[in-house]
């Protein structure tokens, strides 16, 4: 209504197609402000057939409310033809989950465990936080755990063993597990983005080599194509590579030799583990 731009979201064919391969698990952040107009940088992240980031797509927005999330994604999913992702890693932003209720209720939605981890020693106190047993404990609690009954045993022991029953974080983290806990999502392949929004992180850590607060937004922009011209370079080498020569072969069984004629050297790494 003051005729001023307040959101703007970029993807060329080349961020379409990669979706269209690659975008069943997006990684979603909104930490980053490249410009000088202190607009937020939002970028949708996925993971490649060689384990490498792949950008789908990118926006500013002039705040982190709701109303601005819903017209973020609203226009994602008008620009990929409709196609919502099947999972997405954020972290704990209200207003950016609100957005992915109202405009991707099929989409399953899971918290970042890496900001929740962050927040542990602070939340559960110096004593606790000095206990030799305490965090390998926990730690084992949440990523060892193979099922929801496994989990919620340790999770009960830990809770007692530590008198940790009035803490009242760790009843909110708990009441979330669904959206964090690995045992409660087992059944879905995260295609490489892991349990965290690490992928957006190191998505923002590659943008920042190219980008800085001062830039107008037209700036921005042409540095950005040229960040993502980087990355797609970086891809096309990659396939070069997986397309002329073999992964290195340790073992000689059957399966593996085939294996590697099929996968990327960099799956075909995973495969051997």
């Amino acid at each position: 209504e003051n005729n001023k731009l307040t959101n703007i979201f970029w993807a060329d064919s080349i961020c379409r197609k990669n979706y269209s391969l690659f975008g069943d698990v997006v990684s979603f952040d909104s930490t980053y402000r490249f410009n000088k107009y202190d607009l937020v940088f939002t970028p949708f992240t996925g993971v490649n057939h060689h384990k490498s980031c792949v950008t789908f797509g990118a926006a500013f927005l002039s705040n982190e409310k709701i109303a601005s999330y819903k017209w973020l994604f609203q226009t994602f999913l008008k620009a990929m033809c409709g196609v919502a992702p099947k999972l997405i890693i954020i972290d704990e932003d209200q207003s950016m989950r609100r957005g992915i209720e109202a405009i991707f209720p099929n989409t399953k939605h899971r918290l970042c465990m890496w900001h929740i981890l962050m927040k542990l020693p602070e939340k559960v106190g110096p004593i606790l936080r000095d206990n030799e047993d305490f965090k390998p404990r926990f730690i084992a609690c949440v990523w060892g755990s193979e099922t929801p009954d496994e989990f919620e045993a340790r999770w009960s022991s830990i809770i007692s063993d530590f008198g940790l029953e009035d803490n009242e974080w760790l009843k909110e983290k708990y009441g979330l597990r669904e959206s964090w806990i690995p045992a409660y999502f087992m059944e879905f392949s995260l295609g490489g983005i892991l349990r965290t929004t690490s992928r957006s992180e190191s998505e923002n850590a590659f943008f920042r080599h190219f980008t800085n607060r001062k830039l107008a937004l037209i700036e921005f922009w042409v540095r950005f194509e040229t960040a993502l011209e980087e990355q797609r370079q970086k891809e096309l080498q990659e396939d070069n590579c997986a397309l002329h020569t073999l992964p290195v072969l340790e073992t000689c069984w059957g399966i593996e030799a085939h294996a590697r004629e099929v996968y990327t050297h960099n799956i075909f790494v995973a495969f051997q583990l």
